[in-house]
């Protein structure tokens, strides 16, 4: 059954059980019966109005009415702090891991849930459904792995998005292109994770981000307010000790 008719059928449903924002939604089980759709159509009406700020998914709780509630005051202050590239920073080191973990533990509608948010989003032609499509992507990956902690720091970084200069950035950084090949490389990141390739949806991952933080440093300086790290790296460190090597030699070295 299409996924529009589901999705007529569970907001009309939804609006007969006189449900408010906040409460929960029957479990999927019933609610394919009380609706007469499949499974999969029920997921992809969910999807959308997930989507679309309808509705949210609480690990281990259900599905809710309404808008996801707020962070504590303390975790929405470190959302704020954070700068775009130290966001990038987070995700590489989370997000590849993942990618990793849900190749793994992904059920079957886990995988159809990748794979579907991948393909609608190589079909967007604007930057508002790409963004939405996006987050979709890589939110589907991160429910795959089924490990709540991992899941609530994903949607700490994700928190960290929403609250920094990332609309601007993005208008910045999203070219057509750019899109074209992002959603190239989701589909690499989704077709290792449906081959249980553990390894190979990681280097999909890592390779994907790289693109996007590269993006984001040829967009040019304002969008990284830190101060340069006390310590140099190695290579800039040997760069400049160097000329001082060299200088001592010829201080010391015979006329």
């Amino acid at each position: 059954m299409p996924a529009r008719s589901a999705a007529d059928r569970l907001n009309t449903h939804l609006h007969e059980a006189g449900l408010l924002s906040g409460d929960r939604l029957p479990p999927e089980r019933q609610l394919t019966v009380l609706l007469g759709v499949s499974r999969r159509a029920l997921r992809e009406a969910l999807g959308e109005m997930e989507l679309q700020g309808l509705v949210w998914r609480g690990v281990g709780q259900g599905t809710f009415l309404g808008p996801k509630p707020p962070q504590p005051a303390r975790a929405e202050t470190r959302a704020r702090a954070s700068t775009p590239l130290a966001i990038m920073e987070a995700r590489l080191t989370l997000e590849p891991a993942l990618a990793s973990l849900a190749a793994i533990k992904a059920t079957a509608a886990d995988l159809e849930a990748v794979a579907r948010a991948a393909g609608r989003g190589a079909e967007t032609r604007d930057q508002n459904s790409w963004g939405r499509w996006d987050g979709a992507f890589h939110g589907a990956i991160a429910r795959a792995c089924h490990n709540p902690l991992l899941l609530g720091a994903f949607e700490a970084v994700e928190a960290s998005r929403a609250r920094t200069d990332w609309g601007r950035l993005r208008a910045a950084i999203t070219t057509t292109p750019m899109r074209q090949a992002s959603a190239l490389e989701h589909q690499a990141i989704a077709a290792a994770i449906t081959t249980r390739d553990p390894s190979a949806a990681q280097r999909a991952m890592r390779a994907h981000l790289h693109s996007v933080h590269l993006a984001i440093l040829s967009a040019g300086t304002g969008f990284d307010h830190n101060p340069e790290p006390r310590e140099q790296p190695a290579d800039r460190q040997a760069n400049t000790v160097e000329p001082a090597e060299r200088a001592t030699s010829r201080r010391t070295s015979p006329p």
